[in-house]
């Protein structure tokens, strides 16, 4: 039997920035631990979720005891056909980032594992998704098998694009000896002989230089990498998919070159970008991971990406670094540098009732819930809105957006009395919203009461008397 651990939820900035030492240490005991994980990207990365984060915190019974795991997760709303809301559970960096999952110190990972179930077991959630997370590691079967299959279903998931066949739960990476020839001993003999003469070309071509972003020019190469990566992708991605890609990806890129994680080469012919490569780079583990190229496909010289992924591992192999990561999907050109690989999986743990958990919304999930009731009110799908409405109001039945919006839906349909009664109830505890007051005088009109309209018109601010 492993130690009891308790587990404390953390949901603001404030509480994660308090996690750091202890987060760190952690973050360096696993090893299957990504930068993904570190508490330095999740920095960065937690506050663009808004409210729709947490993290699982797990430590021994005592207050004193240090945290000993994490689980950083991200939530999600869901509306089905019917206008009913539920709620999902992802890993906090899906789907941007190509690793997630949780962090134990090795001597408390069954007992993590334990903790973390059930502590999910107390949210509310129809599906748990256990996306991008290692093979190799068991503690994510261990947890799906805290769900008894009675009223669980776990699923598997594959992920190999129909159209070229490239899997994406295989990540190919590079372990980097101490010296560069050391490394080059690794490939083939064509790999190496074919590495070392595009290195050579490259350093005897006075028109061609690699440079690095500055703070002045960053948002002016990114922009130009962007370019180049869509006009490769872009007709098979479609534009808006297109577009959203590169906004998430400039974002991410952006603050890791602001605290100084992103590895940026770029490869130019007469001051023009032929080839641009960004990486993230681990400091705390020494590790690369290669995120995004982007190359002018008009440029007739041999190789650059190639090239540049070579002068890079060099670099890298310089700066004491020990393994460069090519991350999702096995493309034939990363074997020509990988001798490893990396097997992820995703897993789906789904209530068989297709519900959430306890039957009621997650409470972080109401803002999003009252505005897609909202955008359905909107559209005139009056009943899917309503059912959302009340979803809300079941679990917070003084929601004030909820209420007031709830109450126009009802009043626009001729429910004057159910309107007035929520309007009545958003008038108990904000006496002074003129709106509310206005709304309620026209429902006691209509009903008849009109004595009672007139005056809930003067508390509107509205003089006039109501025949």
């Amino acid at each position: 039997m492993g130690q009891h651990m308790r587990v404390d939820l953390i949901d603001t900035a404030e509480g994660f920035a308090a996690l750091r030492e202890q987060w760190d240490a952690v973050y360096a005991a696993d090893s299957f631990a990504r930068y993904f994980l570190s508490h330095r990207f999740l920095s960065g990365w937690l506050p663009t979720l808004g409210t729709q984060w947490l993290v699982l915190a797990a430590r021994g019974d005592r207050r004193k005891d240090p945290y000993q795991a994490f689980f950083p997760l991200r939530l999600g709303s869901v509306r089905r056909p019917d206008g009913h809301y539920v709620n999902e559970v992802f890993m906090a960096g899906n789907y941007s980032v190509d690793y997630t999952g949780m962090l134990t110190e090795p001597t408390v990972e069954r007992s993590a594992v334990s903790a973390f179930a059930a502590r999910l077991k107390q949210m509310h959630w129809w599906e748990i998704n256990l996306d991008y997370v290692p093979a190799g590691d068991r503690r994510y079967h261990d947890l799906a098998a805290h769900f008894p299959r009675a009223v669980f279903g776990i699923e598997t998931e594959e992920r190999v694009n129909k159209r070229d066949g490239v899997n994406n739960l295989v990540c190919p990476w590079a372990r980097l000896p101490n010296s560069w020839d050391s490394y080059l001993d690794q490939l083939s003999a064509n790999t190496r002989q074919k590495l070392r003469r595009l290195l050579r070309a490259f350093e005897a071509d006075p028109e061609m230089d690699i440079i690095f972003p500055s703070a002045e020019s960053f948002d002016g190469d990114m922009e130009r990498l962007s370019f180049l990566w869509a006009s490769k992708w872009a007709a098979r991605k479609g534009e808006a998919r297109t577009r959203t890609l590169l906004k998430g990806s400039a974002a991410l890129l952006r603050e890791s070159f602001s605290i100084g994680d992103l590895f940026m080469p770029m490869l130019r012919r007469n001051g023009r970008m032929v080839v641009g490569l960004a990486s993230f780079l681990d400091r705390q583990k020494k590790a690369a991971h290669f995120y995004m190229t982007g190359r002018d496909e008009t440029y007739e010289g041999a190789s650059p990406g190639l090239l540049l992924h070579a002068w890079s591992i060099r670099h890298l192999i310089d700066q004491g670094f020990v393994s460069y990561d090519f991350m999702r999907g096995d493309e034939p050109y990363k074997w020509l540098f990988a001798g490893e690989q990396l097997d992820l999986q995703c897993l789906r743990i789904a209530t068989r009732s297709q519900k959430n958990l306890g039957e009621r919304l997650d409470l972080r999930s109401l803002p999003v819930v009252v505005e897609g009731a909202t955008a359905l009110h909107r559209k005139g799908r009056v009943l899917q809105a309503a059912t959302a409405y009340k979803q809300v109001l079941a679990i917070e039945p003084d929601n004030v957006n909820a209420l007031y919006r709830y109450g126009q839906l009802l009043e626009d349909n001729g429910d004057y009395t159910g309107a007035g009664r929520l309007y009545r109830r958003l008038l108990t505890n904000h006496p002074g919203s003129k709106k509310a007051w206005l709304r309620l005088s026209n429902c006691l009109a209509h009903l008849g009461h009109l004595t009672a309209a007139s005056d809930a018109s003067r508390r509107g601010g509205v003089g006039a008397s109501i025949h």
